[in-house]
């Protein structure tokens, strides 16, 4: 179904109602055209199987610095499904999902569309997500997924993650589309919000290369169902990720995060970002960046090649624009006025946990540079003693700092969006909590993993002896991921708590919001989001007084179309 082309008529409440109601009946439970339940479905689906690959990961991590063999897994190729699936649910079931299901929610706010295009696919984007998580699930149980012992449920892994992968492409197309066709009248390309932006360029690189993912999963599966690979060697299948799951490939889950932090810093200090188009080009050069990874030969079986001159250049390079943003970021910051809240930690660290992760992978450049060199000048270069970290678990460490980052860049983006979502904010206490976790688990598992890779440990799946102080860098990733995964839990608990709360919903948002259009509703909005389809001139029309409605006059949309603060914001202080 296509945009929605009549506006409901306003119940003369706080529109609450209207904005429940898609969720509570058979139609709006299995095909919604109301892009607000479907984003918060995603978002709620996502914490669940975040946390529990986060858990299996820890599980996984464990047994794989355990030198004395097998405690948790019976052999190796039982070893490498629980690394496996961890790394599917954490990402494609986790971070992909809840970053889907806030752009899904936000998006057509912040461009002032009445819904979705095609509104009825993202709701069957969702539930083919979630089936494709569950059968995944019954994968692994009944022995499949890499490692498997049995073929037809290796044969079931890979449709089921092809599934999940083409559930978050089917999603994103539908949010491209409304980013491309559905902006209300004054929103040009190069006045949405930074958050729009980034969504852009995150579905844009999501659907050029998560295809190709999906082919390799289909190779997979013709080499599995017809014995082209034997059912002893199917643990090779862990590396069909690899060309989404290795810098500079991985910072496309950092995307959303750079649009995030540059909208809730303008709007938490009052100064919005003054350099937008540059800061619209720096997010546009990141996603470029992380097309570095070499994408064109597919296959179940990759080595990582580091001689590659769009990876090195990808490596190399992406740490600036993320600089350049932290740098505008930090100018608001200094000029404005700064209100310490738990969305804004969470963005900054978020930041700077992705500059970390960008920088950290410059290391990987060692290697080609050093044999570039050494075939410019033969013998000039002792190649045994140069740094080599292909194959180690540094790969898993800078995955670590990016999830991270991803990480914070939702937990900041639930607390400052919390009152446009669910009509009341979350805690701050247990927000703080969260990102202290997120932020210090990132650092601990990107180092320890890190660590362990310059000890030489070989990349997951493997298990070799401790010696050398693999071991200790084991202990500081395992505890790393401990953190993440308490972070998540905390979370999940302060959505619950927020959903299950008394507090009456619609209550406006807080003061410090206001600078883009999404804050020119209701919270939570109502059908067709707003009284009449909002007219803007500037990139911050709240901010700058420039909000108008077309059909309506001055007189008639002050209850509709904006939000009146004072009274309930009094309330919320008092």
């Amino acid at each position: 179904m296509a945009l929605t082309e009549t506006r409901p008529a306003d119940t003369g409440s706080d529109g609450a109602d209207l904005a429940a109601l898609p969720s509570f009946t058979p139609d709006g439970f299995l095909g919604s055209v109301d892009h607000k339940p479907i984003g918060r479905m995603f978002v709620g689906g996502g914490i669940i199987f975040l946390l529990a690959g986060l858990v299996i990961g820890a599980i996984g991590a464990v047994e794989s610095f355990d030198g004395s063999g097998f405690q948790i897994a019976r052999d190796a190729d039982e070893f490498a499904q629980i690394w496996s699936i961890s790394r599917d649910l954490a990402v494609f079931g986790g971070l992909v999902p809840i970053l889907i299901g806030i752009g899904l929610y936000i998006v057509p706010l912040q461009i002032g569309a009445p819904s979705l295009a095609f509104a009825r696919g993202a709701s069957g984007a969702f539930w083919t997500w979630l089936l494709g998580t569950g059968l995944l699930i019954v994968a692994y149980l009944l022995n499949g997924g890499p490692g498997g012992g049995r073929r037809d449920f290796v044969v079931l892994w890979a449709c089921s993650l092809a599934m999940m992968i083409g559930a978050a492409v089917w999603a994103l197309i539908v949010l491209a589309s409304t980013i491309l066709g559905a902006r209300t009248v004054g929103m040009t390309m190069d006045r949405m919000p930074f958050t729009s932006w980034a969504y852009f360029m995150f579905s844009l690189h999501a659907i050029f290369s998560l295809p190709i993912v999906m082919g390799e999963l289909l190779l997979a599966l013709l080499r599995v169902r017809y014995g082209h690979l034997d059912i002893t060697e199917t643990a090779s299948l862990t590396g069909v990720l690899d060309g989404v799951g290795l810098a500079p490939s991985i910072y496309w889950l950092g995307l959303p995060a750079l649009g995030v932090a540059a909208d809730v810093i303008g709007a938490h200090t009052g100064f919005p970002i003054l350099q937008r188009r540059l800061t619209m080009v720096a997010i546009t050069v990141f996603q470029l960046l992380a097309f570095g990874q070499d994408l064109v030969g597919m296959a179940t079986e990759r080595t990582i090649d580091f001689d590659n001159v769009l990876l090195v250049v990808g490596l190399l390079a992406a740490p600036l624009p993320v600089v350049a943003i932290l740098g505008l970021g930090g100018n608001s910051l200094r000029q404005g006025t700064l209100r310490v809240k738990a969305a804004l930690v969470a963005v900054l660290l978020s930041g700077l946990l992705l500059l970390a992760a960008t920088v950290v992978s410059l290391l990987g450049l060692v290697e080609p540079v050093m044999g570039y060199l050494d075939e410019l000048f033969p013998g000039s270069v002792d190649m045994t003693n140069s740094l080599v970290l292909n194959g180690t678990t540094f790969h898993e460490g800078i995955r670590g700092l990016v999830m991270a980052a991803a990480l914070l860049a939702v937990i900041g983006a639930l607390h400052h969006w919390a009152p446009k979502i669910w009509g009341r904010s979350l805690a701050e206490p247990m927000g703080l909590l969260s990102i202290a976790l997120a932020a210090g688990g990132g650092l601990v598992w990107g180092l320890g993993e890190v660590g362990a890779g310059f000890a030489d440990q070989p990349w997951y799946p493997a298990s070799v002896d401790t010696t050398g102080g693999q071991e200790a860098f084991g202990v500081i990733a395992i505890l790393g991921i401990a953190l993440l995964a308490g972070s998540a839990a905390l979370v999940g608990g302060n959505v619950v708590s927020v959903v299950a709360g008394r507090k009456p919903a619609g209550t406006s948002a807080a003061d410090w919001s206001g600078l883009t259009l999404e804050w020119a509703t209701a919270s939570p909005p109502p059908l067709g989001n707003f009284p009449a389809p909002p007219i803007v001139s500037s990139a911050t029309p709240l901010a700058d007084g420039e909000l108008a409605y077309d059909g309506l006059t001055s007189e008639s949309d002050g209850g509709a179309g904006s939000e009146d603060t004072s009274e309930d914001d009094a309330g919320e202080e008092s």
